[in-house]
C-alpha cells in the first residue's frame, strides 16, 4: 500500500488519514509500516498520541518500538494520554509510560512518577526511580531518598538518580548508605558522592575509608582510582598514602591489573618495591610496543631508587635483562664489568646486542673483557658493534685482532674494523688502506670505500682519485658516491664538474647533485633533461635533481616534460610539478588522471591529492 502524507486544513492530522496510518502500522508489511511511521512522526498532533498509545498492547516488538519513539517525540502534546499508561493493567505498559515520561522531562508529571514508587511491582518502581533522576526538584530528591530503603536494585537506581541530580541536600542520606549499606549499594552511594566533585565530601569519604580494614576498603579505593582524576589521587595520597600504595602494589602484583594508568599511579611511590613491580611489568611486554617504551620511561625516572640495586637486577631471569640494560643506558647508570660480562655470556642474542650497543654508556670499568668476548661472537651485529666500541673506547690491546678482521670476514664488519683502526692507530690503518687501494681485491676496495667517510679529505683525495680510474665499474661508481662527502673542498667539486661535462654522465654524479641540492649545476641539468639523445635514465636523474631544487622558474620545463614519449619522464614531471606546490599545476596534472598507463594515472591522482591538501 502506498502511503501519502497529508494533514487537515487546520494543521492537525486528518482523521481518516490517521485511521489509515494506524491500520497500516498494525497490519502493513515492513516497507509500508516504515512509511506510516515516518508520516506519523512528521505530523506531531495530540490525536496522533491518543491514537498510537493503544498499539503498545500489541505483541509485535518492532511496532512497540515505533510507538515509543512517536510518544518520546510528541507525548507532551497529550501528556494525559501518556500518564494514563501508568495505571494500565499491563506491567510492561506501565514501565513504558515511565520511560516515555523520563524522556519528556515534564515537571508536571513528577507527582505521578512519585506515586508509582510505592505499591507497584519492582520493575515499575525501578523505572520511576530512573525517571525522577531527570528532574532537579526537591520533590524528586525526597522521593528518591526514601527509595534508598527499597530493595537493593531499586535503591541502586535511586542512588544513581540522586547522583545525577546532584542536590547537596541528599549528601547526608547518601553518606549513611555509604557507611552502613550493603556493599553494592554502599559502592553506588560512594560513586554518587564522588561525582559531586566537592573537596570536603571527598575528604570525608577518604577519612571513612581510613577507618576500615584493607579488605573492606579495597573496592572503594579501586573505584576512586578508576575515576582517573588527578585531584582525587592527590588527596588519597596525602591522607591514606600507605593504604593507597599497598592497594596499588597488590592490584598490580596479585590481580595482574597492569594497565598503563595503574603503573603510572604506582610510580608516584618511589620505593624499591615499585621499581621491582614496574620491571616485572616491562618484562611481560613486547619490546617493540609503545607501551614498553612508556613503562620503561617510568622505570628510568626512578633510577635514583634502583641504581644501587642494579647488580642484583643483573642476576635476574633473561626477560628482565633487556629492559634493565635499556634503562641503564637511558639513565646513565653503570653496571660492574664483571656483572656485565656474566650477562653477556649467559644471555640471548637480543640481550647481547643491547649490551654491546650501549657498552660505553653502561660499563663500570674499562669494558675490555666484554668487548674482547664480543669481537669473537658469531653474530655479525654484535661483532661489528663491539669493534666499533673498541675504536671509540681506545682499546689498543685489541688492535691486532681488529686489524685481522679488517682483512677478512663480512664486508660490513670489515668496514667497521677499518674505521676502528683509524681510531686506534692511523699509521697502521693508512698502510692497510693503501694496500687495499693499490693492490687489493675488489672486495678490499669496497671495504675502504665503505669506511672512507671516517677519513679526512686530505688523505682521501689521492685514494679516491685513483679509484675513479679503476677497471671495475662498481668501484668507480662507489668512488663517485664517496666524493660527495667532501664537496666543500674545491678539488672534489672540480672532479664533479668534470664528470658532469662528460658525454656519458655517471648517474651517481647526478644523485650527488640531487642529494646536496647543488643549484650551481642547474643549467647543465636542464640541458641533459632536454637532450633526447641522452639515455632515458640519465634524463630522469637530471629531472629528479631539478625537482629537488623546488625552483618555480622550472614550472614550464616540468610541464613540457609531460609531453615526453617516455612514461618514466612523464611520471617524474608529474611529481616535480606537485613538488612546486603551485595550484596552477592542477590543470596540467588533471589531464593524466584518465591515462591508460596505470602508473601515470596513479601518480597524477596522488599529485592532485597533494596539491588539494595544501
Amino acid at each position: 500500500m502506498k502511503i501519502k502524507e497529508r494533514s487537515g486544513s487546520d494543521g492537525t492530522m486528518n482523521k481518516k488519514r490517521l485511521t489509515q496510518l494506524i491500520k497500516t502500522l498494525r497490519d502493513g508489511d515492513t516497507f509500508t509500516r516504515e512509511k506510516a511511521f515516518e508520516a506519523l512522526l512528521a505530523a506531531p498532533d495530540k490525536a496522533v498520541v491518543e491514537a498510537v498509545t493503544p498499539l503498545l498492547q500489541e505483541k509485535d516488538t518492532g511496532m512497540r518500538m515505533m510507538i515509543l519513539e512517536i510518544l518520546n517525540q510528541m507525548g507532551n502534546l497529550h501528556i494525559e494520554s501518556v500518564i494514563s499508561m501508568l495505571d494500565d493493567d499491563n506491567e510492561d505498559i506501565r514501565v513504558y509510560g515511565l520511560e516515555v515520561l523520563m524522556r519528556l522531562k515534564n515537571p508536571d508529571t513528577i507527582p505521578h512518577l512519585i506515586r508509582k514508587m510505592g505499591g507497584d511491582y519492582e520493575n515499575v518502581r525501578n523505572a520511576a526511580c530512573m525517571a525522577l533522576g531527570e528532574f532537579d526538584d526537591d520533590r524528586a530528591v525526597d522521593a528518591l531518598m526514601g527509595a534508598m530503603k527499597d530493595e537493593d536494585w531499586i535503591a541502586f537506581s535511586a542512588i544513581l538518580s540522586l547522583g545525577k541530580i546532584g542536590r547537596k541536600r541528599s549528601v547526608p542520606a547518601l553518606f549513611e548508605v555509604f557507611k552502613e549499606g550493603r556493599e553494592e549499594i554502599s559502592l553506588a552511594a560512594c560513586e554518587a558522592l564522588i561525582d559531586f566533585r566537592d573537596p570536603d565530601i571527598l575528604d570525608k569519604i577518604i577519612e571513612t575509608l581510613k577507618g576500615w580494614d584493607e579488605k573492606k576498603r579495597y573496592d572503594y579505593i579501586q573505584l576512586m582510582l578508576e575515576k582517573g582524576e588527578e585531584d582525587i589521587f592527590i588527596r588519597m595520597k596525602e591522607r591514606i598514602s600507605d593504604e593507597l600504595f599497598t592497594h596499588l602494589l597488590n592490584s598490580v602484583r596479585y590481580e595482574n591489573r597492569r594497565s598503563l594508568q595503574m603503573i603510572k599511579l604506582l610510580a608516584q611511590f618511589k620505593t624499591l618495591a615499585t621499581c621491582d613491580t614496574i620491571l616485572d611489568t616491562i618484562a611481560r611486554l613486547d619490546p617493540d610496543s609503545d607501551e614498553f617504551s612508556e613503562v620503561l620511561e617510568l622505570l628510568v625516572d626512578l633510577k635514583d631508587v634502583w641504581a644501587e640495586k642494579v647488580a642484583d637486577y643483573g642476576t635476574r631471569a633473561e626477560e628482565y635483562l633487556l629492559p634493565i640494560i635499556k634503562a641503564c643506558s637511558i639513565g646513565g647508570i653503570k653496571i660492574n664489568e664483571d656483572v656485565l660480562l656474566e650477562i653477556f655470556r649467559s644471555s640471548s642474542v637480543d640481550v647481547r646486542r643491547e649490551v654491546i650497543r650501549n657498552i660505553n654508556a653502561i660499563v663500570d670499568g674499562a669494558g675490555y673483557h666484554v668487548i674482547e668476548e664480543a669481537i669473537h661472537d658469531t653474530d655479525g651485529h654484535i661483532q661489528g658493534d663491539a669493534i666499533a666500541a673498541a675504536g671509540i673506547m681506545g682499546m689498543n690491546k685489541l688492535k691486532k685482532e681488529i686489524g685481522k678482521i679488517a682483512k677478512e670476514g663480512f664486508p660490513d664488519v670489515r668496514a667497521k674494523a677499518l674505521k676502528a683502526m683509524l681510531e686506534l692507530d692511523i699509521t697502521d690503518a693508512m698502510a692497510l688502506i693503501e694496500h687495499f687501494v693499490n693492490k687489493g681485491t675488489i672486495d678490499d676496495k669496497k671495504v675502504f670505500l665503505a669506511a672512507a667517510g671516517a677519513l679526512d679529505k686530505e688523505r682521501n683525495f689521492p685514494l679516491l682519485t685513483k679509484l675513479l680510474r679503476d677497471d671495475d665499474e662498481g668501484i668507480r661508481k662507489a668512488a663517485i658516491g664517496a666524493i660527495g662527502n667532501f664537496l666543500e673542498d674545491e678539488r672534489y667539486m672540480d672532479i664533479l664538474r668534470a664528470l658532469l661535462k662528460n658525454e656519458e654522465i655517471p648517474h651517481e654524479a647526478l644523485k650527488i647533485v640531487k642529494e646536496k641540492k647543488l643549484t650551481v649545476f642547474k643549467d647543465r641539468l636542464i640541458d641533459l633533461f632536454m637532450d633526447s639523445s641522452k639515455g632515458m635514465w640519465t634524463r630522469y636523474y637530471a629531472l629528479s635533481a631539478l625537482d629537488a631544487f623546488r625552483d618555480h622558474a622550472l614550472f614550464d620545463l616540468f610541464v613540457k616534460g609531460l609531453e615526453d614519449e617516455s612514461s618514466l619522464i612523464k611520471i617524474g614531471s608529474l611529481n616535480a610539478l606537485a613538488g612546486l606546490e603551485d595550484p596552477k599545476a592542477l590543470l596540467h596534472i588533471a589531464l593524466f588522471t584518465q591515462s591508460d598507463d596505470e602508473d601515470i594515472r596513479s601518480t597524477a591522482e596522488f599529485a592532485i591529492s597533494r596539491l588539494e591538501n595544501l
